[in-house]
C-alpha cells in the first residue's frame, strides 16, 4: 500500500511544474487577482499538499492548510503582473508566483524552447500590463501622444513574438474605445503595421530532441495563436 502511495504521488508531482505553467494562460487572459489566487491554491492542493500527504502522512492538517494560506497569500500579494516600467519589455512583467514570473530571471540557464516559451509568455504578459494601464477616458487632443508613446514601446522588443498580436489588438482598441474617435480604419491599420514587425513564430521553430515534449507543446500552443491571431478575442477587467 505504501508503495501504491509513493507511485501515486510521483505521478502527480510529474505533472506539477505543467500544471503550474498552465495557470499562467489565465495569468494573460483572465488576469483577475481573486481568480488567480483561487487557481494558485487549487494548484498547490492537489499538486503539493496531497503528494506531500501521502509520502509524508504524518504531517498534521494544520501544518498543510498554513501552507495554502501561505501560498495564497503570497499570490495575492504578487498579482498578475509585477511592478516592473512597461518601458523595458525585457524585465520580468508578470507575477512572481506565476511559472513565467518565477523562472523567467534564470532562462538562459534552459534549453531554446524553455527561453522561447518564457519570452512569449513575458512579452504577453508586457502587453497585458500596458492595457490594464490604458485610462477609462482619453481626451481626442491626447489619444496621438498616446498612441506615440505605445507605438515607441512596442518597437523595443528585441523578439517580436506572433502570439503577442491579438493583445496588441486589443491594446489599440481600447486606447480607441476609451476616446472620442470611433475609427475601425485606424485599427486595421496599425494592426497591419504590427503584423509585418512581430513575426517570430515559435510554431515553426527548430528544437533540439531533447526539449521535447516541451518543445511540442509550446508549437501546438502558440501556433493555434499565430495561425488564428486576426480570429482571436480577448476580454480583460478594467
Amino acid at each position: 500500500m505504501r508503495r501504491l502511495k509513493y507511485l501515486f504521488a510521483g505521478i502527480i508531482l510529474v505533472f506539477t511544474l505543467p500544471a503550474w505553467r498552465l495557470l499562467d494562460w489565465a495569468n494573460v487572459t483572465l488576469p483577475f487577482q481573486v481568480f488567480l489566487t483561487v487557481g494558485i491554491i487549487l494548484w498547490a492542493l492537489i499538486f503539493l499538499v496531497l503528494p506531500l500527504k501521502l509520502i509524508f502522512p504524518r504531517l498534521k492538517g494544520w501544518q498543510l492548510f498554513l501552507g495554502l494560506f501561505a501560498i495564497g497569500g503570497l499570490s495575492w500579494i504578487a498579482g498578475p503582473s509585477s511592478s516592473m516600467t512597461t518601458l523595458d519589455p525585457e524585465l520580468n512583467h508578470c507575477g512572481k508566483l506565476s511559472y513565467t514570473g518565477f523562472f523567467y530571471p534564470a532562462r538562459g540557464l534552459f534549453s531554446n524552447a524553455h527561453i522561447d516559451d518564457l519570452e512569449a509568455r513575458n512579452q504577453l504578459c508586457w502587453v497585458v500590463k500596458m492595457i490594464s494601464k490604458v485610462p477609462s477616458e482619453i481626451e481626442a487632443s491626447e489619444l496621438a501622444d498616446q498612441l506615440n508613446l505605445t507605438k515607441h514601446k512596442l518597437m523595443k522588443p528585441s523578439r517580436k513574438y506572433r502570439a503577442t498580436l491579438p493583445w496588441i489588438a486589443f491594446l489599440l482598441g481600447k486606447y480607441l474605445t476609451s476616446s472620442d474617435i470611433k475609427n475601425s480604419v485606424l485599427l486595421i491599420q496599425n494592426l497591419a503595421f504590427w503584423a509585418d514587425l512581430y513575426t517570430e513564430e515559435i510554431s515553426a521553430r527548430k528544437y533540439s530532441w531533447y526539449d521535447w515534449p516541451h518543445s511540442s507543446l509550446i508549437k501546438m500552443e502558440y501556433g493555434v495563436i499565430e495561425n488564428n491571431w486576426e480570429n482571436i478575442h480577448i476580454q480583460f477587467s478594467n
